[in-house]
């Protein structure tokens, strides 16, 4: 009886299925759903590699060093040589580095120049260690060094990475202060020319002269390769021979030279005291150059020259008139005239004042002008009648350098005739004086008489024969 009940229970359950399978399906739903779209599958990413860079180690101890980088690192400086230690951790494709260190410019540089580089094999940690030699009488300061690696990274391709380390120079000298006045240094020679003798100590156009002079040591080291040289910016005063310098012997600090030399004067120079210089050049022990000069005087005569404007004085002057003359005198020497005046002298001349040009330097001109009353021949001394001939003298006074007086003169004659005076004439003066009419006015105004006399009938025998009308 179980055994038909476990029967009937199975066969319930496969009949359905069975009826499925030869075709009979359920009933469909009222909405259809469409079958999903299979999603893209989603890229995956490309892991993109990431190149380690050389850097400086800055937390890590090495031999040479005080301070770490981030310490505050500062390289040693001793014994002339400045020691660097450059520590650089990362990644190499094939474990070389190359570091080159630029100095920098040479200006002010107390580094010794040359080609630093270094080259280090390694993995992962490359300690560079640069000792570059430092120059004598360097300047304190901070200098800093350029340092460049060149490698390949670990991609295999060229790279380059730049790193400044500074150096601190404190045992050398002090840089000079800008706002500074500079000085001149404690020992030098310094040559001075304490005397100057001339002979002669004048000349003329023309003429030779000796010059000697003294020269001292007043610095307090010894000067070298002394040289004198000598001339004059002035005209006319020259070398007497080819040459203007001289070849001393070095002067020991205290110690004194002489030397000698000649110039002359052309025949053109200008009188007066003209100047001439005596330069010297020299060196000290250190290779410094100096260079002092001072000038001197010499006394320069030339003979003076002159020449005016010659007057001219009627023959007859009648007395009572006043007459003017020129005073132009030409200085046509190469000596100053001093002091020029101008004056006129003689029986019935009396100048209103005496004409003063003063100086007159050469090739220069002084121009003026003489009034000159024409009295009678009484009012000079030595004379009685008052109006007759006389004779005068035109005279030009100068001076030279020397003060001694020069005077160049003009002699005239005339005659100072009676003024006339109109109420003196004579009767026949009067009538001499009287206006002649000539023949031929009279003629003409007879005829122009006539003339009128013609015109007033001819009116009036016209006026009468209108009237009849």
């Amino acid at each position: 009886m179980k055994r038909f009940l476990a029967i009937i229970l199975i066969l319930a359950l496969i009949l359905p299925a069975f009826s499925y399978a030869e075709g009979e399906s359920p009933s469909p739903s009222t909405t259809e759903t469409a079958p999903p779209s299979p999603a893209p599958p989603e890229p995956t990413p490309t892991p993109t590699p990431i190149v380690d860079r050389l850097r400086i180690d800055g937390y890590n101890l090495y031999p040479g060093m005080i301070k770490t980088y981030a310490q505050g690192y500062v390289p040693l400086v001793q014994d002339d040589a400045a020691y660097i230690v450059l520590p650089l951790i990362g990644q190499a494709y094939d474990g070389i580095v190359t570091v080159t260190a630029n100095l920098g410019q040479t200006a002010d540089s107390p580094f010794v120049y040359g080609n630093y580089s270094q080259t280090l094999s390694g993995w992962g940690v490359y300690v560079f260690c640069f000792e570059i030699p430092l120059i004598k009488g360097r300047l304190n300061g901070s200098y800093p060094i350029t340092f460049t690696a060149n490698y390949l990274d670990v991609l295999g391709k060229m790279a380059s990475d730049t790193f400044s380390v500074y150096v601190t120079i404190t045992d050398g000298r002090n840089p000079p202060d800008p706002n500074d006045i500079p000085k001149e240094p404690a020992e030098k020679p310094e040559l001075f020319i304490s005397s100057c003798t001339l002979e002669p100590d004048a000349v003329t156009g023309g003429e030779e002269f000796t010059v000697t002079v003294s020269i001292d040591n007043i610095g307090n080291i010894r000067a070298r390769s002394v040289k004198l040289s000598f001339g004059s910016t002035a005209e006319g005063i020259l070398p007497a021979g080819t040459d203007n310098a001289i070849l001393l012997d070095n002067i020991a600090s205290e110690g004194s030279a002489t030397a000698s030399f000649r110039l002359k004067t052309t025949k053109d120079v200008l009188a007066g005291n003209q100047s001439f210089f005596v330069n010297l050049d020299y060196v000290d022990l250190y290779g410094g150059t100096y260079s002092s000069q001072r000038q001197f005087l010499i006394s320069v005569t030339q003979p003076v020259e002159m020449s005016w404007d010659a007057i001219s004085v009627p023959k007859e002057i009648t007395a009572g008139e006043t007459i003017a003359l020129p005073a132009n005198v030409f200085n046509v020497g190469k000596a100053t005239l001093r002091n020029v005046s101008v004056t006129i002298e003689g029986a019935g001349f009396f100048p209103v004042s005496t004409v003063f040009l003063g100086d007159i330097a050469p090739s220069q001109a002084g121009y003026g002008e003489m009034k000159v009353f024409i009295g009678m021949l009484s009012m000079s001394e030595g004379y009685s009648e008052s109006y007759g001939k006389t004779s005068g003298r035109y005279t030009v006074t100068y001076y030279d350098d020397a003060g001694r007086a020069y005077t160049a003169e003009q002699t005239f004659s005339t005659e100072i005739k009676q003024p006339v005076i109109e109420a003196d004439k004579s009767q026949a003066e009067k009538e001499a004086a009287k206006p002649v009419i000539q023949w031929w006015v009279a003629a003409m105004v007879g005829l122009a008489a006539i003339a009128i006399i013609v015109a007033v009938i001819i009116i009036s025998k016209f006026s009468r024969m209108l009237k009849m009308r």
